[in-house]
């Protein structure tokens, strides 16, 4: 019996070439023949179906991402201070102004929104 006829919109005529090394082809081969499916629609269900790999972020990029976990971190410490201070009931006998308790954690809050609106616009 002879295969039956596609029509026009279903035949894949077009080829896309991309290099690769040849580790990565016989990685590709091998996880094809894993998945039960040729190479050909191994490739395209990845990158059709698929969702894109996280990407490496720019130098500048992950510049901002390690500020953000630092401040995440001093904001935490503040954080704590704040609570031993409301738990013991201490506050300027510490030595230790609430008030600047207070203005530390801002200041945290205030740069960690504008790191967060550099990363969310590109950076």
């Amino acid at each position: 019996m002879a295969r039956p006829h596609k029509d026009s919109d279903d035949k894949r005529e077009l080829t896309i070439r991309v290099r690769v090394t040849l580790a990565e082809k016989n990685l590709i081969w091998q996880r094809a023949k894993e998945s039960g499916h040729t190479p050909s629609d191994f490739m395209r269900l990845k990158t059709i179906v698929g969702q894109p790999s996280r990407r490496v972020p720019t130098p500048e990029r992950e510049v901002l991402l390690n500020l953000m976990a630092e401040l995440g971190k001093i904001g935490s410490n503040v954080n704590q201070i704040a609570h031993v201070l409301n738990r013991d009931g201490q506050g300027p006998s510490s030595g230790i102004n609430p008030d600047s308790v207070t203005q530390a954690m801002e200041s945290v809050d205030a740069l960690t929104a504008q790191l967060l609106a550099l990363l969310t616009h590109g950076h």
